[in-house]
This record gives structure tokens, C-alpha cells and sequence, in this order.
């Protein structure tokens, strides 16, 4: 028996998610043909300088994420905030790079979503350049993002907050302001001596 559309309205008939899943990729198609057509493709952008895989864009989307994720950021002293950022980016860099390929196709199709201005804008509701978002702004996003009926987003938005708080929490600076003491001394000590 099939559904009522009118009893489950965020029900997604395979029809509907076969629809969406041919609009990003048509989407996607179209970001990645219409600056090769123009001459000015990025798909083989090299990293950012001192990075080993971020892209200039992909550092410039975790520049305003990691402040509206890690409230210790808005709240640091701006030296103190500008080292920490770079060392949690740095962090992050390193994570990306040491995944496996297969992981990192997939976040390259993430950061090439989230790098494309008409995308970005209809993905997150930011139409100015990560460089501009508020720390309010990637929240909404964010939080737009965990509320979607599609997985895709859901699983996107965890992505991005993982890759955050991690890059940003390893660092033994971070550590006092998520409550962890760091490690036993003695244990330390006998681990690595």
C-alpha cells in the first residue's frame, strides 16, 4: 500500500531521492565544467602554502568554522586566537592528509560543494566568501545542515564539526578549556620514555 504524501510529508519516495541525487551531481557537474570551461579550473589547486592537502578554500571554510564550533577561539586574546587557529589548522591539514584515498575523494567533493559561490549560497544560505561569515552564520549553517531530511548533509555537517574539534582539541593548549587535565605525568613517562 503506498504512502499518503499528505500523512508523511518529509517521506522521500526513491523517485524524489533519485531526483536530489541527480540535481548535486548535475550541480556539481556544472561547478567543475563552467571554470574549466572559462579557463580557470581549480580541480588540481595545489594546498595552501604550508599545507600538505587543504586547499586556499578549504582553509578559509575551516577559518570560520573552527570559531563557531570551539567557543574557547571567540574568547581568546587575538594573538592567542591567531596561533591557535593556525595550529589547529595545521592539525587539520594533517588529518585530511593521512587518510586514506577513497576518504579523501569524498572530502574533496565536500570542499568543491562548499567552495562553489552559487552552491555555497544554496547549500548553507552564505553567499559572501568564508573569509566574511559570521561565527553566527556557520552555526545557522551548521545547524541547517544537522536538520536536513538528507543523510548527505547530515553526514556532511558531522564531517566538518569532527575535523574541527579535533584539530582543535589535540592540541595540549586546548585542553584546559574542555575540561581534560592532560595525562597522567607518571604514566606519560613510562609510555614514552
Amino acid at each position: 500500500m503506498p504512502l499518503d504524501p499528505l500523512c508523511a510529508p518529509h517521506a522521500l519516495s526513491r523517485r524524489g531521492f533519485l531526483k536530489v541525487g541527480a540535481g548535486f551531481s548535475a550541480a556539481l557537474a556544472c561547478t567543475a565544467l563552467v571554470p574549466s570551461l572559462a579557463g580557470c579550473a581549480s580541480g588540481d589547486a595545489a594546498p595552501q602554502a604550508g599545507m600538505a592537502w587543504l586547499r586556499p578554500d578549504d582553509v578559509a571554510l575551516f577559518s570560520a568554522l573552527l570559531p563557531a564550533i570551539v567557543s574557547d577561539l571567540a574568547e581568546a586574546p587575538p594573538p592567542r586566537r591567531a596561533a591557535l587557529m593556525q595550529q589547529a589548522l595545521r592539525n587539520i591539514d594533517a588529518n585530511c592528509a593521512a587518510m586514506g584515498a577513497g576518504a579523501q575523494a569524498e572530502l574533496r567533493k565536500l570542499f568543491g560543494l562548499l567552495a562553489s559561490t552559487p552552491l555555497r549560497w544554496a547549500l548553507t544560505g552564505i553567499r559572501q566568501h568564508w573569509n566574511h561569515a559570521t561565527p553566527q552564520q556557520m552555526q545557522a549553517f551548521l545547524a541547517r545542515w544537522r536538520a536536513s531530511r538528507l543523510a548527505t548533509l547530515n553526514a556532511g555537517a558531522v564531517v566538518l564539526v569532527k575535523l574541527s574539534s579535533v584539530g582543535y582539541y589535540v592540541m595540549p593548549a586546548a585542553w584546559a578549556g574542555s575540561g581534560y587535565p592532560g595525562p597522567n605525568a607518571a604514566i606519560y613517562q613510562a609510555l614514552h620514555a
